[in-house]
């Protein structure tokens, strides 16, 4: 019995230790495994860390840690299979790196996954809810009801605390509602919860379609053309055109089948037949167009599309698609002026959206005043969702006129308090009569009810203005007399082009210059920009360029320079070391400062700040090297609507020329006075851009009736 017991205590043991070691294995990329080969990698080594000459007998703990080390780097070499792992001579430095390291790259390219796979669970959800709501409408007909959603809790899916709370809302069939609020409250979040059916009581018959900022597709989709996947998503036709084929080949092998299903009063003939299937690649087609897919675009697979030609695919799809209800986040951001001007009167005057429910979330303040009739706002502060009945436009007045009430009602209650404290102070240190001291504690205790109300206010206050925005200066280098950037003649053509972008563009900037270049994608915009900074030469023509000039650029990614882990203040003097003494140091936080970075968040992490406050700590250093002309290439793309007004301004108000790219029409028509249209192979002047404008909803193709 002891030899027995023994070897059952030496399999146990051995059963644990194979145990541990599989779950070693399967949490390789965790903390603890990270920690543990950090013990390794600091173990001495010989010959630069290739080998060890002499190998000590290993514990058990010691054990667990190899395991781990060997798990990790079998991880490192499927990544370099895959293709993820650089050059020969960059994976043979690789095996220098430490264990931590790499540990590190592995939970970054484990949480990049991790994205990726609820993205398509989510994609998998919306799927088989839009298949199931098709199936359960063409059985018990459409839900013509109201979508109530009733105190719910919305988690915040970076942790902490919930983003809003106790919220409720309700959507009217034919409402079309614009989501709005400060880059970070929640707004993208409760649009996926939507279209997840994971808040609001959304009946199983709605079908729902959700466009994100970013697409994730699969093999599959990858590999259609953007006229395939439009098609494909007209749920109600391709299940029919399944029924129908199944139920023709069933017939052909002899089967029994519901001939009356098949061809009968409402069957699967005669719904084909309503939904004018035939003619269905034709609309796609043309819908296509209307967004801006050339001929050859529209045949590309996928693959071949860069990321905002994926976007305005699946737009086009969700348009095609015809949804109950349609969710959009930042629609706008891949489209140029006459695609979003196309897109406005597609969702406002085409009969197909007139008993759906729309919501927008978009930067975009005249799309939103076109499209939108009522606004939901999304209150980080309250962590509190209100609904209003209006325009954008109408809302944002209702608020700025709220504001500045509730500031002054606590501006009179804050100098009464003041008031109130000082006389009640005065008496009971100078000293005085019964009465007047009685008088005076009197005068204490209404201080102190004032003081409770302001600080129960306090709140509410902070509420109403979190949509305020601080101003934003950009510093300029002065002015120059003549030109600062001069365009000759000039054209452009890539070599693979079998002719050029554009030729003959003759275009002077000077200090007084505010141009925006406009025109279809692809046209050659970008390429003029880069022409102007000298990132490229022209093919024919000549661009001069003042010696003395210094140009700035920003871009819709400026924000993204910033190291995530730096402060406001040490990216600054990372960029600008200066000659480091606390004068400079000063110069930098009164830059910040002025740029609407105030002192108190000058010291808190990027990774802290929204994605305003981090756009104008990218903005304050572009203009700290005060240049001449600032370029701006599609700016506004990650700005909330506060924060495209406040850029505005400063824009305005920039002591320099300026040249701009962008489809915002607000923001174009605030700054804009020369207008530049690069189409047909030229770059043109256009008299203004309300003309501009007016051309472009003049040349609108008919609405496609996707009904």
């Amino acid at each position: 019995m002891g030899k027995e017991g023994s070897k059952r205590s030496a399999r146990k043991a051995k059963s644990e230790e194979i145990a541990m070691l599989k779950e070693l294995d399967a949490e390789a990329g965790d903390d603890a495994t990270a920690r543990a080969a950090a013990k390794l990698s600091a173990k001495p080594v010989i010959d630069n860390g290739a080998t060890e000459l002499f190998e000590k007998k290993l514990s058990k703990e010691e054990k667990k840690e190899l395991a781990a080390k060997k798990k990790a780097e079998r991880e490192a070499r499927k990544a370099a299979a895959a293709g993820e792992a650089g050059s020969g001579d960059a994976e043979a430095c690789a095996q220098a790196v430490p264990t931590t390291a790499r540990a590190g790259k592995r939970a970054a390219e484990t949480l990049a996954d991790k994205v990726k796979r609820e993205q398509a669970l989510l994609d998998e959800e919306l799927e088989a809810a839009r298949i199931g709501a098709v199936r359960i409408r063409n059985a018990e007909g459409a839900f013509l009801g109201q979508l109530e959603a009733r105190e719910f809790s919305m988690p915040n899916p970076g942790g902490g605390p919930d983003l809003l709370e106790k919220a409720s809302y309700t959507l009217q069939r034919g409402g079309s509602y614009a989501l709005v609020g400060r880059n970070g409250c929640g707004k993208s979040t409760l649009l996926k919860a939507m279209a997840s059916r994971r808040v609001g009581a959304i009946h199983p018959a709605v079908t729902v379609h959700y466009v994100s900022q970013e697409v994730e597709l699969t093999d599959r989709t990858l590999s259609m053309t953007p006229l395939d996947l439009v098609v494909h998503a007209d749920l109600e036709r391709r299940l029919l055109i399944e029924e129908r084929d199944a139920l023709i080949a069933a017939e052909a092998k002899g089967e029994p089948i519901d001939g009356e299903r098949l061809q009968g009063p409402g069957g699967v003939l005669e719904q084909l037949q309503l939904l004018d299937a035939e003619t269905a690649h034709t609309r796609a087609d043309q819908l296509l167009a209307n967004l801006g897919f050339s001929d050859e675009l529209r045949q590309r697979p996928l693959s071949a599309l860069s990321g905002g030609w994926r976007v305005r695919t699946m737009l086009a799809a969700a348009l095609f698609g015809k949804p109950d209800m349609l969710l959009l986040d930042e629609p706008t951001n891949h489209l140029s002026i006459g695609a979003v001007l196309w897109l406005t009167r597609e969702l406002t005057t085409n009969p197909a959206w007139e008993e759906r429910i729309l919501v927008v979330v978009s930067h975009d303040r005249f799309f939103l005043d076109a499209v939108c009739g009522d606004v939901l706002h999304v209150s980080g502060a309250a962590k509190r969702l209100s609904q209003t009945h209006g325009s954008y436009s109408t809302w944002a007045k209702r608020r700025a006129e709220q504001q500045k009430a509730f500031a002054r009602t606590v501006e009179l209650r804050r100098a009464e308090i003041a008031e109130l404290k000082a006389y009640a102070g005065h008496g009971f240190k100078y000293g005085g009569s019964s009465a007047s001291i009685n008088k005076m504690s009197m005068k204490a205790k209404q201080a102190e009810k004032l003081e409770e109300a302001d600080a129960a206010d306090a709140d509410e206050f902070a509420a109403l203005n979190e949509d305020v925005e601080l101003p934003l200066h950009l510093k300029a280098g002065g002015a120059f007399d003549g030109f600062l950037i001069q365009l000759r003649n000039v054209g452009f053509g890539y070599p693979s082009m079998p002719t050029p972008l554009f030729e003959g563009a003759e275009m002077s900037i000077e200090s007084s210059s505010r141009i925006v270049l406009l025109g279809e994608n692809g046209n050659g915009k970008s390429t003029l920009v880069k022409l102007m900074t000298g990132a490229l030469d022209p093919t024919s023509g000549e661009v001069k360029r003042n010696a003395q000039c210094r140009v700035a650029i920003v871009n819709q990614h400026h924000a993204d320079q910033i190291d995530l882990q730096m402060t406001p203040l040490e990216f600054m003097r990372s960029r600008f070391p200066g000659d480091g003494t606390d004068a400079h140091l000063l110069t930098l936080r009164t830059h910040l400062d002025r740029s609407g970075v105030p002192t108190t968040k000058q010291t808190v992490p990027a990774h802290a700040l929204s994605g305003g406050q981090r756009s104008r700590v990218a903005l304050a250093a572009v203009s700290y090297v005060q240049p001449h002309v600032l370029i701006l290439d599609e700016p506004t793309n990650n700005l909330d609507l506060e924060s495209v007004a406040a850029l505005a301004d400063a824009v305005e108000a920039f002591q320099g020329g300026v040249v701009l790219v962008s489809h915002d029409q607000y923001f174009v028509g605030r700054v804009a006075k020369e207008v530049w249209l690069v189409a047909k192979g030229g770059v043109k002047k256009v008299e203004s851009f309300d003309k501009y404008r007016e051309y472009q909803l003049k040349k609108l193709a008919a609405p496609v009736d996707v009904s």
